[in-house]
């Protein structure tokens, strides 16, 4: 029985690792781009946001105090990423030339 198992686990593994590889692969780049143009417009709401805390209204409070209680756990994320000194090189790596 132990034998079996083994070999289960490791076809299991096996075929783990064939996905990983095949998605890799194929949609890999387009995924990660995907969660790049994700994060540039939560970003964009974060800073809608914070200048309605600084007193500058760009939408309702009412849309404002709905949107807060999903948003709270990622604002310190925001607003590490925002601060964060950029060298111009990071800013030109982002851009494609094709």
């Amino acid at each position: 029985m132990r034998i079996y198992q083994r070999l289960s686990s490791e076809a299991i593994r096996l075929k783990r690792i064939i996905y990983d590889f095949l998605f890799g692969l194929s949609t890999f780049d387009l995924y990660r781009e995907t969660l790049h143009i994700a994060r540039g417009y939560r970003d964009s709401l974060y800073m809608i946001l914070l200048g309605e805390f600084l007193g500058i209204p760009f939408l309702s409070n009412y849309y404002t105090l709905r949107l807060l209680p999903y948003i709270l756990g990622d604002l310190e994320a925001f607003k590490k990423r925002s601060l964060r000194e950029r060298d111009i090189l990071e800013i030109v790596g982002e851009f494609d030339a094709h």
